[in-house]
This record gives C-alpha cells, structure tokens and sequence, in this order.
C-alpha cells in the first residue's frame, strides 16, 4: 500500500508539472511579445528565387505547428528560402480584432519561429475567415510594420518583384483580394493585374499570381464561376505562368491548355478535405497537410509539394523555353518519376 500510494503522488505531481508547463507554454504564446527582426531579403541580382506557400494555416493548432517545424527542416536541408506567400485564412475562425489582438502571438508570430523563418518576410492575402474579422487590421499591422516586422500585406492587393534576369524582374508576383465576388471588386482586382504586368513595366521572366480561391478545384469546394469569368481571361490574356492558393484544404496541382498552371495549398493546418484522385488535368492531389515550394531561375520553374514531416510528396518542373502545350511542359522530374510520384 505505501508503494501503491507513492505511485500515486509522483503520478499526481507529474500531471501537475505538465499542466504549469502548459500553463507556461500558452501564456507565452499569447503575451510574449515577438522581437523585432533584420528582414533578410534577396539581393535585387539574384539569379534564383525560392519560396514556401501554405494557406489556411492560421488555426492555432498543433497541426499548424508541425507544418512550421517541416517548412524549418525543409529550410535547414535546402536552404532558407526567399519568403513565405500565406494564401489566406490566416486567423480562424473570425479574423483579428486589432493590430494589437493576441492571435498575432498565437497563430502567427510566435509560430514560425525556427532559425531559417525567424526573419523572413511572409507576404499575405485575406481569405474568407480573415475578412470576417477586421480585414484592414491585417493591413495596419504590416504598414505599420508591427510585431516582428514580418508580416506584409501592404494593401488588399500588391505586388513584388524578386530577382534579376538579364536587366529585367527574374519573378513578379500579384496578391490579389478574391474574397468580394461582385462585378464591380472583380473589374478592380483586373484593371490591378493589368497595371501589375502593364507593357509599359518592365516585364518579368516568370509571372505568378497569388489569391485565396482557386480557380480551377477537384476539391470540397470546387470551382467558382464568377471568378473564372471575370479573372480567368485576364489571367489568359496576361500570360501568367502560375496561379496560387488555398481555401481547399489539400493540395492539388492542375494544369490546362492554354491557362496558368493552378497550385492549391491549403493544407497549412486546419482540418482537412477529401479531394479527388483522377480528373483530367489533375496531376498530383492529396489531402495532407503541407505546403508547397516554388523554385525559379531563367530556365526553369520548380514546384515541390511536402506533407508536414517535411517529406516531399511530388515535384514537378517546367522548362522556361517549352514551347507546347502548357500539359506537355509541366512533367514530373526524375526524382519524382523515380519514386512513384
């Protein structure tokens, strides 16, 4: 009996050192405030660009922290990468309040927080749970470069150029806001990609499009007719080469003739959806949590897909000279064939 009952204090104090170090943990979450950082950006030169892409990431959860803890390994074994592109949902279920709303802490800056993450920047666009919330607050807290200085979501939608190619932009990227479905914000968010990619501007080697909706989805979702009308043609017409985002969450890779290459990521650590296996132009599908990684140089565009152990699941790759179709050009690469991808 003195044995069973010693048994039972150290069981008892046991559970009472893992509930004060729970304790700990989420009063750090919520109250530490995040460092200022040194934002480590590309050189306005280089010649190759990479980039992490998740979406639907901001539940909290620790699926959301097992997803950074592969985006970091992935980092550690490949290199940091150039940025992060967050394609909407970033706060659930309703957004933030403020610039000062403890979810900052909690779903984002106290998060991403591994040695090659700590200071880059993530570049942002709202979802649909996000402007629930107080969408402006997002864009408050880049502008007036709160918290660690690594959020960046200058306006509702923006663009970036990265790298260098031959004197001009190596890569060009557009965040767009898909959120209002209205003719009057869809024309908005066109004359915008318009402006972006104009003949007037320098033009860019690699073009991409960034946005919460896809456009094209095997998922829960499916597609959205309004935005197919009124920005699918602009995309078209504008020769982008992809087009990124979440809302779905999975992660899928579709490819049309005579569209952009369309990359869902929206397995960034919310609960997840079936998705389908065998559709035309559906190359790789899987509902897993993970995130994308974009590569580009002059040549080629790299698109890799990891769960959230960091291993990857596919790559694929297309050549900047291919001049087929847009499903001839997009191919598996031999790692991938080699493995059964």
């Amino acid at each position: 009996m003195p044995i069973i009952r010693e048994i039972r204090i150290r069981l008892a104090l046991l559970v009472g050192v893992v509930f004060l170090g729970a304790l700990a943990t989420l009063a750090y979450l919520l109250f530490a405030a995040p460092t200022r950082v040194q934002l480590v950006e590309p050189a306005a030169d280089a010649s190759r660009i990479s980039f992490f892409a998740l979406g639907d990431q901001g539940s909290g959860g620790l699926k959301q922290w097992e997803i950074a803890r592969g985006m970091e390994r992935v980092a550690e074994r490949a290199g940091a990468p150039d940025f992060v592109a967050l394609l909407g949902d970033n706060f659930y279920s309703h957004g933030v309040r403020s610039t000062r709303d403890k979810r900052w802490n909690w779903k984002f800056e106290n998060v991403y927080i591994g040695n090659k993450l700590v200071n880059i920047p993530f570049y942002a666009v709202l979802g649909n749970h996000d402007v629930e919330g107080n969408a402006e607050a997002q864009i408050q807290y880049s502008r007036k470069h709160a918290g660690s200085g690594r959020w960046q979501m200058p306006g509702h939608s923006y663009s970036k150029d990265f790298g260098m190619d031959s004197g001009h932009p190596l890569l060009r990227v557009v965040f767009i806001d898909t959120n209002d479905l209205t003719r009057e914000k869809m024309a908005k968010q066109a004359r915008f990609m318009e402006e972006a990619f104009s003949p007037s501007a320098q033009q860019p080697t690699w073009r991409i499009v960034v946005g919460h909706h896809p456009f094209r989805n095997f998922g829960k979702h499916g597609e959205a007719p309004e935005l197919v009308s009124a920005l699918l043609p602009v995309l078209q017409k504008l020769q982008v080469d992809l087009y990124l985002a979440g809302h779905d969450h999975d992660q899928q890779l579709i490819v049309r003739d005579g569209e952009p290459v369309y990359v869902i990521s929206g397995g960034g650590g919310q609960s997840l959806y079936g998705v389908a296996k065998e559709q035309p132009g559906l190359l790789f599908s899987r509902s897993q949590h993970g995130f994308a990684k974009i590569v580009v140089d002059s040549s080629r565009m790299l698109v890799d897909f990891y769960d959230g152990h960091a291993r990857m699941a596919a790559e694929y790759a297309v050549e900047r000279s291919c001049t087929k179709s847009a499903s001839a050009c997009l191919q598996p690469t031999v790692a991938s064939r080699s493995n059964g991808r």
